[in-house]
């Protein structure tokens, strides 16, 4: 069900020779290792095996620790301990070629908002009959609404569609690396902008964002049930705008520890961006919308009512959506669309050439482009900086075998006395020593779980445990 297409040129040029961390090389002593594994281990009725456990405090004799146990026919849980780190990493490998599983996103809560663990999204899963197999964390997020960053997909539903990436951490506005499956089963990792349209009578408007209005840029935003009860506006009794809007982010667990409890340069840049989206609404026109149907990827509205709403703050009703228009030219499309109403048509898709996406989920930054180590280039690249990109942190990924058959779900534990964490550099060539020819880093630190057939088989950093996240990437069995 599934084939793959790289969407990046190559960099070989660039980074070729980069791959100089002596320390990382003896990986390529296991030649083959997630390539061979579906033929080794038994099914486990009870959990899965480990190299060590969390009560480890001295590392073992250096020597190379490795378990590994066949989860389902093309579907294995890799623990690898390798002393020259140390690192512990855990690695769930899915054979693209076998038939009857699907690569999912699930959204916290099921709503745009909220946090949750992965393990926790997973027994919803369960509970509605589904039979997931693997999970792992997936975008980041905002510590106190649970807003992931990036574009997000789930079975073909839009639940955040950016141009840019939604992020305040990064040193330039841009799209940040994705990870997409297509209606067709095609693979994607790239960095991807979301590209769509609203088509009424002979008239088109592009859309900047879905669930989403980016600061400081105007034109026409979609909303659907995923975003909550209402548009974003100022209601103060609307507490997902609320939230959205005024809510004071937690500290990042993750942060440095700073002499004095003050804002964080991001938390500044993400109260000035929710800020002027939020002033940007006062001028807002928005018309409701009527799901009718959805043929291929072109979803059909029918307006609902012929006077437009000012200012935000529109009633999203369980089957409905509502377009907001803020400049003169959305407002005019949004205005000659309700005193006309009929059909709307919405088109939306990723990338360039620009495809359906089935699933979508976000990370940053690239590590590994066509086999070569890029994690070197991801500072002037994609906008990360040295604490992030260059001290050692617990660590989750996405990979691609180098021939495409293999998705590799990977997570580095760090912050423990056998296993400190990786840089971008370091991550990158284990993964190319774990086989990947195309990889990308997801959420790491505190955020980093691993879910393999019933349990969190990584050891999450933050002393209270597995911590709620924003979405996570799961692979389930489909039903015979």
């Amino acid at each position: 069900m599934f084939s793959t297409r790289s969407v990046w040129p190559s960099l070989w040029a660039k980074v070729s020779g980069m791959l100089r961390r002596a320390s990382i090389r003896i990986l390529l002593s296991v030649p083959a290792l997630l390539l061979a594994v579906p033929t080794w281990g038994k099914a486990q009725e009870q959990g899965v095996r480990r190299c060590v456990g969390d009560t480890t405090r001295v590392l073992p004799a250096p020597t190379v620790r490795q378990t590994v146990d066949t989860i389902a026919p093309g579907v294995t849980y890799t623990c690898l301990l390798r002393p020259e780190g140390p690192w512990l990493l855990h690695v769930a490998t899915i054979d693209l070629r076998q038939k009857g599983y699907a690569i999912d996103g699930v959204r916290a809560a099921e709503r745009m908002v909220g946090r949750e663990r992965v393990s926790a999204m997973v027994q919803r899963l369960t509970a509605r009959g589904e039979r997931p197999l693997v999970a792992i964390n997936a975008d980041f997020f905002d510590l106190g609404t649970g807003e992931v960053e990036n574009n997000h997909v789930i079975r073909g539903e839009w639940v955040k569609g950016a141009v840019i990436t939604d992020s305040p951490h990064d040193a330039f506005d841009n799209a940040h690396t994705q990870f997409a499956v297509d209606r067709r089963g095609g693979v994607h990792i790239g960095r991807f902008e979301l590209h769509g349209a609203v088509y009424a009578g002979r008239g088109t408007q592009p859309l900047v964002g879905i669930n989403y209005r980016p600061p400081h840029t105007e034109g026409l935003v979609l909303y659907t049930p995923w975003y909550g009860d209402r548009t974003l506006g100022e209601t103060p009794s609307d507490t997902l705008t609320g939230a959205r809007a005024t809510a004071v982010r937690p500290r990042d667990p993750d942060a440095a520890p700073t002499p004095r409890p003050a804002p964080s340069v991001a938390q500044l840049r993400a109260d000035s961006a929710r800020a002027a989206s939020l002033a940007a609404t006062r001028r807002a026109v928005e018309v409701a919308l009527t799901f009718v149907g959805a043929r291929g990827d072109t979803l059909r509205y029918r307006v609902a009512t012929p006077r437009p709403r000012v200012g935000g703050a529109s009633r999203l009703a369980p089957r409905g959506a509502v377009l907001s228009a803020t400049g003169d030219s959305a407002i005019a499309f949004v205005r000659a669309l309700a005193r006309r109403g009929g059909t709307v048509r919405v088109l939306a898709g990723l990338g360039v050439p620009t495809f359906s996406a089935q699933t979508s989920v976000g990370g940053w930054p690239r590590v590994v482009q066509d086999g070569a180590n890029v994690g070197v280039l991801a500072d002037s690249l994609e906008g990360t900086f040295p604490r992030f990109s260059s001290a050692r942190h617990p660590r989750s990924a996405i990979a691609l075998s180098r021939d495409s058959t293999q998705l590799l779900l990977v997570v580095v534990d760090g912050r423990r006395p056998w296993s400190v964490g990786m840089s971008l550099v370091e991550l990158g060539d284990a993964l190319i020593a774990l086989g990947a020819g195309q990889a990308m880093n997801l959420d790491g630190g505190g955020s980093s779980a691993l879910w393999v057939k019933g349990e969190i088989v990584n050891f999450p950093s933050d002393p209270t445990g597995e911590r709620a996240v924003g979405n996570a990437l799961v692979i389930r069995q489909l039903k015979p």
